[in-house]
């Protein structure tokens, strides 16, 4: 018989090989095999099986399959349907998609050394009045409608969770099985104890920092029906479980599920499908919806549910605003902190009566760049269109895009004399300040400089839960779904730096970031409050957290703004970048590519195509990169429009990246 496979290369095309059943064993679509290709052997997944040889060109011979790979690996019909819908959106190869689905080295027995297998304390919470009504809701409409989707709004601290696991605990007593996915690896530990703790049941964790064994091994257990319930990150959204019934999208706002290499998913979207194609209902929870989903409830496509009160029925926090054209920031460090004098009262006040504080300061490093006193020249990324951050305790400066590292340099390269000064703080910087300021301040520090591993990560963590420090200074690592019953008092360090990004969803994302990162206070018996720093405090955004302005009406009008400038939700957004190390060749590549969509494109919709021009951070890892955006109306001319400019680009010596769906310029 004859195969039909596609490979894990960037390739959009299937491949015909002869299959010998007798010798390798009965085969159907799903299953991985391996096979010669090119001089080389490579994976390859089935997609379909056939008596009749293919038609090939004259004196083209059919390869063989050289050896079936382990059918546990084989992909659920479901997870094929997935994959092959997320290609074709996505407009990425199938073949690659599949790929980024399944464990690594599936062609290799890799041994994972075994956990611990820690006993599951059954301790369930009683469900407030409101949960329970939330629950319920859930639970009759799902039973109308398998495939119910709901958005789940929540202010925060109201107890989404506690809805969650009364939703998983009915489906797994039904004989099915739940799905959990969430933002960040950092939150899947702290969530499985509460699952486990509220199921009685082992729940499994889900996401890339595995070990490729453990990977393996998680993939047989959950393939073969062991483990009814994954937590995980975006990649968990293609897990095999057997007979699943509900998907759940913790903070479906977040960016984070948008994969940004190779297969640029977004992992909610994904899991909106995958609810369709096995029947499932999906719960997207947040305290902060996204605009894309808000517009799906106001079309009737999603049932809206509220939680209104926390579920301690603690009042949220009180936001105070502190002005830094008012009140100059000070500092004592090497580079001033924008601390205001009332922030560090805040602060120390809060030391003093035994409580916590988060600070929230979406910066690493110790400065954000260094600048020469002399002449004004500021340290750049050799590679990079981006200067470089400076660390001080172990001295050197690095580049957040590549990568590169390198001493701090004596003297300027430019005028050979002047001495360099830090500009911009950073969370190492806060970290000194603090420290020379304030009376009895124990801090730790939560960024990716630290945090190293998922290890590191929870003994950072549970140092905090537990007390044995009073101040945790963070990025946006802070600001997902993390329970600190301590802490009472959360800053933000500057306000500016969410409001003033240049990009259509700044003002969107700022608010979900501050009302977020504001819920991380006064979560338990004490009364919250945040202090929110910065220079522009009479932005919209700051006036929906004061209350001066309805949060209804906000959003009603960055709505109108999309709508009126056919942003999403009111269209499909797709970026087309054009990357190569000459600039001449990425710059006229983008032209012509922009052209020829134009040319092609209906007239009326030719002033939806946006540039081209340099992307905002024009050199990266050495490549010069240039982008066209295209806001199609429809799905169809998404798809015609990614066509065209592929077929363009042809064989030209540039490297062309679709990312439908963008979040990030």
């Amino acid at each position: 018989m004859f195969v039909k496979v596609v490979v894990p290369r960037p390739l959009d095309a299937t491949f015909d090989y002869l299959y010998d059943e007798e010798a390798l064993g009965p085969v159907e679509p799903g299953d991985w095999v391996r096979v010669p290709f090119g001089r080389g052997r490579l994976n390859a997944c089935v997609i379909s099986v056939q008596q009749e040889a293919p038609v090939l060109p004259d004196g083209v011979k059919v390869r063989a399959v050289e050896a079936k790979l382990d059918g546990v690996f084989r992909v659920l019909p479901e997870i094929m349907k997935l994959c092959s819908f997320g290609a074709e959106y996505y407009q990425y190869p199938l073949g690659e998609a599949l790929a980024s689905a399944i464990p690594p080295k599936i062609d290799q027995s890799i041994k994972s050394r075994p956990g611990k297998q820690a006993s599951v304390a059954h301790s369930p919470r009683t469900l407030s009045a409101g949960q329970r009504a939330v629950s319920d809701a859930l639970s009759r409409i799902s039973k109308e409608n398998p495939a119910s989707v709901f958005l789940l709004e929540g202010v925060t601290g109201s107890g989404k969770t506690e809805v969650y696991i009364d939703q998983v605990k009915r489906v797994l007593d039904a004989g099915g099985s739940a799905l959990v996915l969430v933002p960040e690896i950092a939150l899947t530990a702290q969530l499985r104890e509460r699952f486990e703790s509220g199921l009685g049941v082992p729940a499994a964790l889900w996401h890339s920092a595995l070990a490729d064994g453990q990977r393996q091994d998680l993939w047989r257990r959950v393939r073969q029906g062991e483990v009814r319930v994954v937590i995980g990150a975006r990649s968990a959204v293609f897990a095999p479980l057997q007979n699943l019934q509900v998907i759940i999208v913790d903070e479906e706002h977040d960016p984070t599920y948008k994969q940004e290499d190779r297969f640029r998913y977004q992992g909610r979207d994904l899991a909106l499908f995958r609810g369709r194609f096995s029947k499932a209902s999906v719960i997207l929870g947040t305290a902060t919806p996204s605009l894309e989903t808000l517009q799906r409830v106001k079309e009737g496509k999603i049932h809206h549910l509220k939680l209104e009160q926390r579920y301690s029925e603690q009042q949220l926090p009180a936001i105070h605003l502190v002005s830094l054209v008012e009140e100059s920031p000070v500092g004592a460090g090497t580079v001033k902190t924008h601390l205001a004098e009332t922030t560090i009262r805040a602060i120390q006040e809060t030391i003093d009566r035994g409580e916590q504080i988060i600070l929230f300061l979406n910066r690493r490093g110790f400065s954000q760049f260094l600048l020469c006193q002399g002449c004004g020249e500021v340290k750049k990324c050799v590679q990079c269109s981006i200067s470089m951050t400076h660390y001080q305790k172990r001295p050197h400066l690095k580049c957040h895009v590549c990568g590169a590292k390198e001493p701090v340099p004596k003297h300027c390269h430019v005028c050979g004399t002047g001495e360099w000064i830090g500009m911009g703080s950073g969370t190492e910087s806060l970290e000194e300040d603090l420290g020379m300021v304030l009376t009895g301040a124990r801090i730790l520090r939560l960024d990716r400089d630290l945090i190293t591993s998922q290890q590191r990560l929870e003994e950072t963590l549970d140092e905090f839960r537990s007390k044995r420090a009073n101040i945790l200074i963070g990025t946006q690592m802070l600001v997902k779904g993390h329970d600190f019953p301590g802490v009472t008092c959360v800053v933000v360090i500057s306000a500016d730096m969410l409001l003033k990004w240049p990009d259509f969803r700044a003002s969107e994302r700022a608010l979900q970031t501050l009302i977020q990162v504001s819920g991380r206070a006064g979560r338990g018996e004490l009364p919250g409050r945040v202090y929110i720093q910065g220079y522009d405090l009479e932005h919209p955004v700051i006036q929906v957290l004061t209350g001066e302005m309805d949060r209804k009406d906000f959003l009603s009008e960055e709505l109108a703004m999309r709508e009126m400038l056919s942003y999403p939700p009111f269209s499909r957004l797709v970026r087309f970048r054009f990357e190569s190390k000459e600039e001449s060749i990425s710059r006229e590549a983008a032209r012509g590519a922009a052209e020829e969509l134009r040319r092609l494109l209906p007239e009326e919709h030719r002033g939806r195509l946006l540039g081209p021009s340099e992307a905002l951070l024009p050199r990266a890892n050495g490549r010069y990169r240039h982008d066209f955006y295209f806001k199609s109306p429809g799905v169809e001319l998404l798809y015609r429009a990614g066509q065209a400019v592929r077929a363009w680009v042809g064989e030209q010596e540039v490297d062309l990246i679709v990312d439908v769906d963008p979040y990030h310029s």
